[in-house]
Protein backbone atom coordinates (compact mmCIF):
# COMPACT_ATOMS: atom_id res chain seq x y z
CA UNK A 1 0.00 0.00 0.00
CA UNK A 2 1.29 3.78 -0.57
CA UNK A 3 2.51 5.44 2.28
CA UNK A 4 -0.04 8.69 1.29
CA UNK A 5 -2.97 6.41 1.26
CA UNK A 6 -2.03 4.38 4.74
CA UNK A 7 -1.55 8.04 5.59
CA UNK A 8 -5.18 9.04 4.51
CA UNK A 9 -6.77 5.82 6.46
CA UNK A 10 -4.34 7.02 9.60
CA UNK A 11 -6.46 10.51 9.15
CA UNK A 12 -9.67 9.10 8.29
CA UNK A 13 -9.85 6.80 11.23
CA UNK A 14 -8.22 9.43 13.82
CA UNK A 15 -11.58 11.37 13.04
CA UNK A 16 -13.69 8.32 13.73
CA UNK A 17 -12.05 7.82 16.80
CA UNK A 18 -12.59 11.09 17.92
CA UNK A 19 -16.20 11.11 16.95
CA UNK A 20 -16.75 7.97 19.06
CA UNK A 21 -15.04 9.42 21.90
CA UNK A 22 -17.05 12.69 21.69
CA UNK A 23 -20.33 10.68 21.54
CA UNK A 24 -19.17 8.09 24.76
CA UNK A 25 -18.32 11.09 26.66
CA UNK A 26 -22.17 12.64 25.83
CA UNK A 27 -23.97 9.52 26.49
CA UNK A 28 -21.39 9.22 30.20
CA UNK A 29 -23.06 12.99 30.66
CA UNK A 30 -26.51 11.72 29.98
CA UNK A 31 -26.39 8.69 31.63
CA UNK A 32 -25.51 10.58 34.79
CA UNK A 33 -28.45 12.82 34.73
CA UNK A 34 -30.79 10.39 33.73
CA UNK A 35 -29.81 8.26 36.25
CA UNK A 36 -30.24 11.14 39.13
CA UNK A 37 -33.73 11.34 38.05
CA UNK A 38 -34.37 7.97 37.74
CA UNK A 39 -33.43 7.92 41.48
CA UNK A 40 -35.77 10.83 42.59
CA UNK A 41 -38.69 9.05 40.72
CA UNK A 42 -38.43 5.96 42.89
CA UNK A 43 -38.21 7.86 46.20
CA UNK A 44 -41.48 9.33 45.05
CA UNK A 45 -43.14 6.11 43.70
CA UNK A 46 -42.22 4.39 46.92
CA UNK A 47 -43.68 7.55 48.75
CA UNK A 48 -46.84 6.60 47.09
CA UNK A 49 -46.64 2.99 47.85
CA UNK A 50 -46.25 3.78 51.64
CA UNK A 51 -48.90 6.04 51.91
CA UNK A 52 -51.36 3.52 50.41
CA UNK A 53 -49.95 1.28 52.46
CA UNK A 54 -50.80 3.43 55.56
CA UNK A 55 -54.32 3.94 54.45
CA UNK A 56 -54.83 0.77 54.79
CA UNK A 57 -53.45 0.01 58.11
CA UNK A 58 -55.57 3.37 59.15
CA UNK A 59 -58.63 2.54 57.47
CA UNK A 60 -58.16 -1.48 59.10
CA UNK A 61 -57.44 -0.01 62.66
CA UNK A 62 -54.73 -2.69 62.81
CA UNK A 63 -50.85 -1.90 64.64
CA UNK A 64 -49.07 -3.67 61.80
CA UNK A 65 -49.78 -5.49 57.86
CA UNK A 66 -49.01 -9.00 57.06
CA UNK A 67 -48.89 -9.90 52.95
CA UNK A 68 -51.91 -11.90 53.51
CA UNK A 69 -53.59 -9.03 55.47
CA UNK A 70 -53.01 -6.72 53.05
CA UNK A 71 -53.96 -8.96 50.05
CA UNK A 72 -57.28 -9.84 52.19
CA UNK A 73 -58.07 -6.49 52.78
CA UNK A 74 -61.38 -5.10 51.70
CA UNK A 75 -59.99 -1.80 50.47
CA UNK A 76 -58.10 -3.62 47.78
CA UNK A 77 -60.10 -6.29 46.72
CA UNK A 78 -62.79 -3.60 45.83
CA UNK A 79 -60.87 -1.95 43.19
CA UNK A 80 -60.49 -1.90 39.67
CA UNK A 81 -56.63 -1.89 39.22
CA UNK A 82 -56.65 -5.20 41.62
CA UNK A 83 -58.98 -6.76 39.91
CA UNK A 84 -57.79 -10.14 38.57
CA UNK A 85 -60.32 -11.30 35.45
CA UNK A 86 -59.98 -14.55 32.59
CA UNK A 87 -57.04 -12.98 30.98
CA UNK A 88 -58.18 -12.95 27.46
CA UNK A 89 -55.41 -10.23 25.76
CA UNK A 90 -52.62 -9.47 27.55
CA UNK A 91 -50.84 -6.38 26.73
CA UNK A 92 -46.87 -6.38 26.29
CA UNK A 93 -45.54 -2.78 26.75
CA UNK A 94 -42.07 -3.24 24.91
CA UNK A 95 -39.58 -0.50 25.28
CA UNK A 96 -36.80 -0.40 23.07
CA UNK A 97 -34.60 2.69 22.35
CA UNK A 98 -35.54 5.59 20.09
CA UNK A 99 -31.77 6.41 18.47
CA UNK A 100 -29.35 4.21 17.30
CA UNK A 101 -25.32 3.25 18.13
CA UNK A 102 -26.28 1.68 21.09
CA UNK A 103 -24.77 -1.67 20.25
CA UNK A 104 -26.56 -5.28 20.71
CA UNK A 105 -29.21 -3.22 23.39
CA UNK A 106 -32.14 -3.66 20.99
CA UNK A 107 -30.75 -7.19 19.69
CA UNK A 108 -30.63 -8.79 22.75
CA UNK A 109 -33.79 -7.47 24.20
CA UNK A 110 -36.09 -8.25 21.55
CA UNK A 111 -34.45 -12.02 21.45
CA UNK A 112 -35.74 -12.11 25.00
CA UNK A 113 -39.33 -10.76 24.39
CA UNK A 114 -39.63 -13.12 21.45
CA UNK A 115 -38.45 -15.86 23.75
CA UNK A 116 -40.79 -15.57 26.39
CA UNK A 117 -43.60 -14.83 23.93
CA UNK A 118 -43.65 -17.99 23.04
CA UNK A 119 -45.34 -19.03 25.86
CA UNK A 120 -48.32 -17.59 24.85
CA UNK A 121 -51.04 -17.69 22.04
CA UNK A 122 -50.51 -15.40 19.50
CA UNK A 123 -53.77 -14.42 19.45
CA UNK A 124 -53.45 -13.32 23.11
CA UNK A 125 -50.77 -10.86 22.42
CA UNK A 126 -50.92 -7.04 22.06
CA UNK A 127 -48.04 -4.25 21.93
CA UNK A 128 -47.42 -1.51 23.15
CA UNK A 129 -44.68 -0.12 21.42
CA UNK A 130 -41.66 2.92 22.47
CA UNK A 131 -39.19 2.81 20.00
CA UNK A 132 -39.19 2.17 16.25
CA UNK A 133 -37.46 -1.27 16.63
CA UNK A 134 -40.63 -1.97 19.29
CA UNK A 135 -43.17 -1.21 15.95
CA UNK A 136 -41.56 -3.23 13.62
CA UNK A 137 -41.03 -6.20 16.01
CA UNK A 138 -44.74 -5.91 16.47
CA UNK A 139 -45.48 -5.83 12.55
CA UNK A 140 -42.98 -8.53 11.72
CA UNK A 141 -44.53 -10.99 14.09
CA UNK A 142 -48.21 -9.99 13.62
CA UNK A 143 -48.94 -8.62 17.11
CA UNK A 144 -51.92 -5.79 17.14
CA UNK A 145 -50.48 -2.41 18.26
CA UNK A 146 -52.98 -1.04 21.15
CA UNK A 147 -50.71 2.15 20.95
CA UNK A 148 -47.03 3.26 20.20
CA UNK A 149 -44.65 6.17 20.26
CA UNK A 150 -42.08 6.64 18.21
CA UNK A 151 -39.53 9.05 19.97
CA UNK A 152 -38.88 10.38 23.03
CA UNK A 153 -36.66 13.32 24.44
CA UNK A 154 -33.20 12.53 25.60
CA UNK A 155 -34.89 13.61 29.32
CA UNK A 156 -38.43 12.60 29.42
CA UNK A 157 -40.35 13.71 32.24
CA UNK A 158 -43.65 12.99 33.20
CA UNK A 159 -45.83 15.17 31.00
CA UNK A 160 -44.39 14.02 28.41
CA UNK A 161 -45.69 11.11 28.76
CA UNK A 162 -48.28 10.96 30.37
CA UNK A 163 -50.81 10.85 28.10
CA UNK A 164 -49.99 7.81 26.43
CA UNK A 165 -49.47 5.94 30.08
CA UNK A 166 -52.72 7.13 31.24
CA UNK A 167 -54.17 6.14 28.00
CA UNK A 168 -52.30 2.73 29.22
CA UNK A 169 -54.40 2.50 32.52
CA UNK A 170 -57.71 3.51 31.09
CA UNK A 171 -57.46 0.70 28.76
CA UNK A 172 -56.96 -1.84 31.32
CA UNK A 173 -59.98 -0.58 33.51
CA UNK A 174 -62.21 -0.89 30.49
CA UNK A 175 -61.35 -4.08 29.50
CA UNK A 176 -58.94 -3.50 26.22
CA UNK A 177 -56.62 -6.01 27.89
CA UNK A 178 -56.49 -8.23 31.17
CA UNK A 179 -52.68 -7.84 32.00
CA UNK A 180 -50.19 -5.73 31.44
CA UNK A 181 -46.32 -7.04 30.89
CA UNK A 182 -43.61 -4.40 30.88
CA UNK A 183 -40.62 -5.70 28.83
CA UNK A 184 -37.30 -3.06 28.44
CA UNK A 185 -33.95 -3.12 29.51
CA UNK A 186 -32.79 -2.24 33.01
CA UNK A 187 -29.47 -0.71 34.26
CA UNK A 188 -28.04 -2.79 36.99
CA UNK A 189 -24.87 -0.61 36.90
CA UNK A 190 -23.36 1.39 34.09
CA UNK A 191 -21.88 -1.45 32.79
CA UNK A 192 -24.49 -3.76 33.19
CA UNK A 193 -27.50 -4.29 31.44
CA UNK A 194 -30.66 -6.47 32.35
CA UNK A 195 -33.93 -7.26 30.54
CA UNK A 196 -36.80 -6.99 32.95
CA UNK A 197 -39.95 -8.62 31.50
CA UNK A 198 -42.85 -7.91 34.67
CA UNK A 199 -46.17 -8.38 35.20
CA UNK A 200 -47.90 -4.59 36.40
CA UNK A 201 -51.27 -5.20 36.12
CA UNK A 202 -53.60 -6.24 37.87
CA UNK A 203 -51.56 -4.69 40.74
CA UNK A 204 -50.98 -7.55 43.74
CA UNK A 205 -50.14 -7.38 47.27
CA UNK A 206 -46.85 -8.32 46.29
CA UNK A 207 -46.27 -4.95 44.03
CA UNK A 208 -47.23 -2.59 47.03
CA UNK A 209 -46.16 -4.76 49.88
CA UNK A 210 -42.44 -5.41 51.06
CA UNK A 211 -41.13 -9.19 50.98
CA UNK A 212 -40.88 -11.28 53.93
CA UNK A 213 -41.81 -8.73 56.73
CA UNK A 214 -44.50 -6.46 58.45
CA UNK A 215 -44.73 -2.40 58.07
CA UNK A 216 -45.46 -0.99 61.98
CA UNK A 217 -47.83 1.22 61.52
CA UNK A 218 -47.14 4.89 61.51
CA UNK A 219 -47.11 7.07 64.35
CA UNK A 220 -48.95 9.40 62.30
CA UNK A 221 -52.73 9.73 62.80
CA UNK A 222 -54.44 9.80 58.99
CA UNK A 223 -57.38 11.73 58.77
CA UNK A 224 -58.96 10.93 55.20
CA UNK A 225 -61.54 13.07 53.35
CA UNK A 226 -63.79 12.74 51.67
CA UNK A 227 -63.09 8.84 52.30
CA UNK A 228 -60.68 6.20 52.19
CA UNK A 229 -62.66 4.44 48.66
CA UNK A 230 -62.18 8.46 46.50
CA UNK A 231 -58.54 8.68 48.10
CA UNK A 232 -57.49 5.17 46.92
CA UNK A 233 -59.11 5.47 43.64
CA UNK A 234 -56.60 8.82 43.26
CA UNK A 235 -53.51 7.27 45.09
CA UNK A 236 -53.36 3.90 42.94
CA UNK A 237 -53.77 4.83 39.38
CA UNK A 238 -50.69 7.41 40.51
CA UNK A 239 -48.37 4.50 41.56
CA UNK A 240 -49.27 2.42 38.54
CA UNK A 241 -48.31 5.34 36.45
CA UNK A 242 -45.33 5.87 38.46
CA UNK A 243 -44.19 2.58 37.77
CA UNK A 244 -44.47 3.07 33.98
CA UNK A 245 -42.59 5.86 33.93
CA UNK A 246 -40.05 4.97 36.06
CA UNK A 247 -39.40 1.71 33.38
CA UNK A 248 -39.35 4.54 30.47
CA UNK A 249 -36.61 6.39 32.30
CA UNK A 250 -34.73 3.17 33.74
CA UNK A 251 -34.64 1.68 30.40
CA UNK A 252 -33.56 5.22 29.00
CA UNK A 253 -30.56 4.82 31.19
CA UNK A 254 -30.03 1.44 30.12
CA UNK A 255 -30.00 2.59 26.58
CA UNK A 256 -27.35 5.66 27.47
CA UNK A 257 -25.07 2.93 29.33
CA UNK A 258 -25.31 0.49 26.79
CA UNK A 259 -24.27 3.98 23.78
CA UNK A 260 -21.55 4.49 26.44
CA UNK A 261 -19.57 0.73 25.98
CA UNK A 262 -20.45 0.53 22.37
CA UNK A 263 -18.52 3.80 21.49
CA UNK A 264 -16.27 3.45 24.30
CA UNK A 265 -15.71 -0.60 21.97
CA UNK A 266 -15.75 1.56 18.87
CA UNK A 267 -12.79 4.37 20.10
CA UNK A 268 -10.90 1.04 20.91
CA UNK A 269 -11.16 -0.43 17.93
CA UNK A 270 -10.40 2.71 16.05
CA UNK A 271 -7.09 3.01 17.59
CA UNK A 272 -6.05 -0.27 17.40
CA UNK A 273 -6.60 0.10 13.83
CA UNK A 274 -4.47 3.02 13.92
CA UNK A 275 -1.66 0.84 15.88
CA UNK A 276 -1.20 -1.26 13.22
CA UNK A 277 -1.41 1.17 10.14
CA UNK A 278 1.14 3.10 11.29
CA UNK A 279 3.33 -0.36 12.52
CA UNK A 280 2.41 -0.79 8.52
CA UNK A 281 3.23 2.95 7.75
CA UNK A 282 6.65 2.59 9.58
CA UNK A 283 7.96 -1.02 7.93
CA UNK A 284 6.48 0.49 4.26
CA UNK A 285 8.85 3.47 4.95
CA UNK A 286 11.54 1.37 6.56
CA UNK A 287 11.19 -0.74 3.52
CA UNK A 288 11.44 2.54 0.63
CA UNK A 289 14.43 3.75 2.87
CA UNK A 290 16.19 0.57 2.31
CA UNK A 291 15.68 0.22 -1.28
CA UNK A 292 17.04 3.29 -1.73
CA UNK A 293 20.24 3.00 -0.34
CA UNK A 294 20.54 -0.63 -1.98
CA UNK A 295 20.09 1.15 -5.54
CA UNK A 296 22.65 3.83 -4.19
CA UNK A 297 25.10 1.43 -3.06
CA UNK A 298 24.53 -0.68 -6.57
CA UNK A 299 24.75 2.48 -8.88
CA UNK A 300 28.59 3.43 -7.01
CA UNK A 301 29.96 -0.40 -7.39
CA UNK A 302 28.05 0.06 -11.35
CA UNK A 303 30.30 3.48 -11.93
CA UNK A 304 33.33 1.85 -9.72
Amino acid sequence: MALNDIKKQINSISKTAQITNAMQLISTTKYNRISENAKRYQLYSEQIRQTVIRLVQSVSNLSSLSTEEFADSDILNSHNLLTVRPIKKTAVMLITSTQGLAGSYNTGLLKEVEHKLKDYDQDQIAIIGFGSPAIKFARTHNYPLLLQRVQTSSYPDFVEVQNIIRQIVAMFVDGTFDELVICYNHAVTVMQVDTKFEQLLPLSAEHLFPHDREVKRSQAEYIVEPNWQNVLDRLLPLYVESQIYGAIIDAKSAEYSSRMQAMQQATDNANDLIDDLQQEYHHERQKRITNEIIEIINGANAQG
